[in-house]
Formats: structure tokens, C-alpha cells, sequence
């Protein structure tokens, strides 16, 4: 019967690693407490159900905590939204419904104003607002501190 909750546990394991839900880690963790009985000669009618209480129990207790720690937000910006409050000089003019270019990390971005009529020449310094599908949101900095 050892052999039977090693198989549990290594399928386990490798089913976790492929779907990293955390949910097989749990019979995992059970098989393993049913290798150690098994390796004292404990019988199966009495292995499976300790398997199916640890199982439940490790699920029900610990996987909702898991699940939280391992998916803590966090604060660290990342690819587009990393430009966010930034100030770039724009590549090409913005006009009335015609978006202009900014360059963030050697790519070409296409950017308008929030105001969609507002005209800012090429050359200006802008300040990046947001995101908006493809395309940034800037407002042009009249005055530089």
C-alpha cells in the first residue's frame, strides 16, 4: 500500500505544478502522512480515511491562507502603468483627434490630451495621467518648477 500513496503523492505534486490552483498540494501533504503510516504496517481501511480528514481539513484550514499570502498585492509598478505621473517630450503634435507620440524604454507610444480638441506641439513636455486602451492620457506642463 506504500506504493499506492506515493503514486498519490507524486501525482499530486506534479498535478499541482502543472495547475498551481492549490488544491492538490493538500493530498499531497495527506499521502505523505499515509506513506508514514504505511511504512508501520498500518492498513488501508484505516490510512484512507486519515488520507480524506487530512486532505479535507488541510483544505478547509489552510488553503483560503495560502491563497491570501500568496497573492498579496504588490505595490510595485510594472510596464505601462510604471509611467504614470511621468514627464516625457512629445514626439509629435497633438491636435484635434489626431494623437502624438511619446517614447517610454525605446518604445513609441501614442498619446493624446484629455481634452480631446487641446492642440500641444511637438517638442512640449508632458506629464502622464493614465492608460486608455492603447494609448496614453497626458497633459501638457506649461510651467517647469
Amino acid at each position: 500500500m506504500i506504493y499506492v500513496w506515493l503514486a498519490v503523492v507524486i501525482l499530486s505534486i506534479v498535478v499541482e505544478a502543472v495547475t498551481n490552483e492549490l488544491l492538490t498540494i493538500w493530498f499531497a501533504i495527506a499521502g505523505l502522512i499515509c506513506v508514514i503510516l504505511s511504512a508501520f504496517q498500518i492498513e488501508w481501511y484505516i490510512t484512507l480515511p486519515v488520507f480524506i480528514a487530512v486532505s479535507m481539513a488541510l483544505i478547509l484550514g489552510l488553503r483560503k491562507i495560502s491563497i491570501k499570502l500568496l497573492n498579496k498585492k504588490c505595490d510595485d509598478k510594472t510596464n505601462a502603468d510604471a509611467v504614470f505621473g511621468k514627464k516625457f517630450v512629445l514626439l509629435s503634435k497633438i491636435s484635434l483627434n489626431q494623437p502624438g507620440t511619446i517614447k517610454v524604454n525605446d518604445v513609441v507610444w501614442n498619446v493624446l490630451t484629455e481634452n480631446n480638441g487641446e492642440v500641444v506641439e511637438e517638442g512640449s513636455l508632458v506629464k502622464v495621467l493614465r492608460l486608455s486602451g492603447n494609448k496614453y492620457i497626458v497633459e501638457p506642463i506649461i510651467n517647469e518648477e
